[in-house]
């Protein structure tokens, strides 16, 4: 028998309760008790309708919100390709273009997360003011990642350099430059190597820039025997230049007396090639004046030492 059953028994004023093993019995009214056990179900069944109703309609939410984030994506991949050939076709740098590009990206990003933000009812300000004070955290923790990108944003301002390149970084690395990212510069060294380098460092750091102009200047000194004539020298070097092709001639050509050393007199020299041929033309030209030297009887001293043996009794 259920309690329902020991009431209807008992009478329409009284009502018992089974409470730790022991029996109440109240002056209540069996409808009224009726009543609440109606309520309880009719607040139960709302309470489970109202949430299939949220489930569905959260992932109705989700379902659209994912068709958005896939369609969006496809946009921001057709608007960064038009960037491109925008950026190719005007006077900007690769290096540059690449910043800028990258800068997009994350800017259209941002913008597509914003808009499945607001689609679950998150207005931006909240957003933008979750993602301000993820930022200072996050900044706090990665100050050096900050430094390289803020090194990255001064790089695109002033352009020390561009691909292409060819930069010292404080007389520790030299090479080519390949590639201008958000937080590094990569660089390719003579001997093959790749130097990967914080835009940080690098936008604090002396930077020496060989391919900036498009003429470069050749210098060097040879040393001649004291027993040699100036002149003669002198001249036997200008035929030398004159006949090198990779050297500009419309430049001023220096020749001079640089020092008079222990064991020589210094000539130096001066002359410009354009900044591409500057290696194969200063290589040229040292072999060059080696042979001139030695057709003509000049000699180039190098250090001797001269050893005395005594013989004593």
């Amino acid at each position: 028998m259920d309690w329902h059953d020991l009431l209807t028994q008992i009478g329409a004023e009284e009502a018992c309760f089974m409470t730790g093993g022991e029996l109440f019995i109240a002056n209540t009214d069996i409808t009224e008790l009726s009543d609440i056990a109606k309520v309880e179900k009719s607040i139960f069944s709302d309470f489970i309708d109202n949430l299939k109703l949220n489930s569905l309609d959260f992932l109705v939410r989700v379902l659209i919100a994912a068709i958005v984030l896939i369609i969006g994506t496809y946009i921001i991949k057709y608007l960064r390709k038009w960037f491109s050939k925008i950026l190719e076709r005007s006077s900007i740098d690769k290096g540059n273009a690449q910043l800028l590009e990258n800068a997009v990206k994350i800017g259209l990003y941002f913008i597509l997360v914003l808009f499945v933000a607001a689609h679950f009812g998150i207005e931006a300000t909240s957003v933008i003011a979750i993602l301000g004070s993820a930022g200072l955290t996050v900044g706090l923790a990665f100050q050096g990642a900050l430094s390289n990108f803020a090194g990255g944003v001064l790089i695109i301002a002033t352009k020390p350099f561009r691909l292409g390149d060819y930069i010292e970084i404080e007389s520790s690395f030299a090479g080519t430059v390949t590639e201008i990212g958000i937080v590094h510069t990569k660089l390719l060294t003579i001997d093959h190597r790749v130097v990967i380098i914080p835009n940080g460092e690098l936008a604090n750091s002396t930077i020496t820039n060989y391919t900036n102009k498009a003429r470069r200047r050749i210098e060097f000194v040879v040393g001649v025997d004291y027993e040699t004539d100036i002149d003669k020298a002198r001249s036997v070097l200008e035929e030398v230049i004159q006949k090198e092709p990779l050297l500009i001639k419309d430049e001023e050509i220096l020749i001079y007396v640089d020092a008079l050393s222990s064991s020589s007199i210094d000539l130096g020299i001066k002359v410009y090639t354009r900044t591409e041929n500057f290696w194969k033309a200063k290589w040229s030209l040292t072999e060059s004046i080696k042979k001139a030297f030695d057709l003509n009887g000049i000699k180039i001293p190098f250090n001797q030492m001269d050893v005395h043996i005594s013989h004593m009794n």
